[in-house]
């Protein structure tokens, strides 16, 4: 489990992703899609997102992602999506629960 640190840019990382593909798909039509599709590296951001966060936090995330985008906005998300993740450091999140 990563830290909290990391578990936030894991999640700003999936939204600020998320929020960019929304805006390219609509901007495709159906015929574009077929023929160069997109979206499918999405499988990365769901595997960190798994990697530094609880399962239950990453459904929470996957069920209101549209939500968090408007809430958290763009801004926020690009600026916590380009941090680099803690290595070895930082508060686990089963470590900051027991202070």
């Amino acid at each position: 489990m990563g830290s909290k640190r990391n578990q936030t840019i894991a999640i700003a990382r999936f939204l600020a992703y998320k929020n960019d593909l929304n805006k390219r798909l609509e901007a495709m039509t159906d015929e574009q899609y077929m023929k160069k599709p997109i979206g499918l590296e999405v499988g990365q951001y769901v595997e960190d997102l798994l990697k530094y966060c609880p399962e239950s936090t990453v459904d929470t995330v996957l069920k209101h992602q549209d939500d968090l985008i408007l809430r958290l906005g763009e801004d926020y998300l690009s600026i916590v999506a380009f941090m680099p993740y803690a290595e070895g450091g930082g508060i686990h999140a089963g470590q900051q629960a027991q202070r």
